[in-house]
C-alpha cells in the first residue's frame, strides 16, 4: 500500500473540492515501477557477465573454469537485479527510466478512458515510484488552453517530495497549485457530471 486511508481520503477531498468550482476530471495514479524490466535484467546481466568474462581470460585459460564462472556470474546477477529493483534502476539512465514511465502513464491514460469522458477536460496526476518519476496528462482540450510548462513547474516540485517519501503531501501541493488556473479556464458548468471525482488508483506491477 503505498498511500494509507487517511491519505488516500485528503487527496481525494481536494480533488471533490477542484471539481466543485472547475468542470475538469481529475484522476491520481500511482504505481511502484512503471515496467517489469525483464530485459534489461537481462541485458545487464550478461553484459555484466561479459566483463568477468574477458578479465578472467587474463590469468585463465581453462575454458570449463571460464564456463563456469559464466554461468555464476550470470546466474548470480540476474538474481540480484530480478530481487532488487534499485540496484538494477540505479545502473539504468534517468531519460530511459522516464521513458518507460512516461510511456506507462500515458497507456494508463488511455485505459481509464479518461480521453472519452463527457466534459472533454481531463486531468491525470501519474507518479511512479521506483522510478522517481511524476507526470501530468491532460486531454487536447486542457493543453489547448494551458501551456505544458506550467504543469512542469508543477511536477519539479512534486518530484522533490516523491524523492522524499512524502507522496501523499506532493498530490495535495500539485492538486492546490491548479486549482486557480482550472477553475479560470474550465468553470464549473451546470450540468456538468464529474464521472471520474475523487479517484485515487494505486497500481501494482
Amino acid at each position: 500500500m503505498y498511500l494509507n486511508e487517511n491519505e488516500k481520503q485528503k487527496i481525494s477531498q481536494e480533488i471533490e473540492n477542484l471539481e466543485k468550482q472547475s468542470s475538469a476530471e481529475l484522476v491520481a495514479v500511482m504505481t511502484k515501477k512503471s515496467s517489469s524490466y525483464k530485459f534489461e535484467t537481462i541485458a545487464l546481466s550478461l553484459f555484466i557477465t561479459t566483463i568477468i568474462s574477458l578479465i578472467t581470460l587474463v590469468f585463465e585459460n581453462n575454458s570449463i573454469k571460464l564456463f563456469e564462472i559464466q554461468t555464476l556470474s550470470f546466474i548470480f546477477f540476474y538474481f540480484i537485479f530480478d530481487k532488487s529493483n534499485k540496484a538494477l534502476l540505479s545502473l539504468l539512465p534517468k531519460s530511459y527510466k522516464y521513458e518507460k514511465a512516461s510511456i506507462y502513464a500515458n497507456k494508463q491514460f488511455a485505459n481509464l478512458g479518461l480521453q472519452k469522458i463527457k466534459t472533454k477536460q481531463a486531468i491525470m496526476f501519474f507518479v511512479s515510484l521506483d522510478e522517481k518519476y511524476v507526470e501530468i496528462i491532460t486531454d487536447s482540450v486542457i493543453k489547448g488552453k494551458i501551456d505544458d510548462s506550467y504543469w512542469q513547474n508543477i511536477v519539479d516540485e512534486f518530484i522533490k517530495d516523491v524523492k522524499n517519501n512524502n507522496i501523499s503531501n506532493g498530490y495535495i501541493k500539485a492538486i492546490k497549485q491548479c486549482n486557480e488556473i482550472l477553475i479560470k479556464n474550465f468553470p464549473i458548468q451546470e450540468n456538468d457530471e464529474n464521472e471520474l471525482s475523487n479517484e485515487v488508483i494505486q497500481l501494482r506491477n
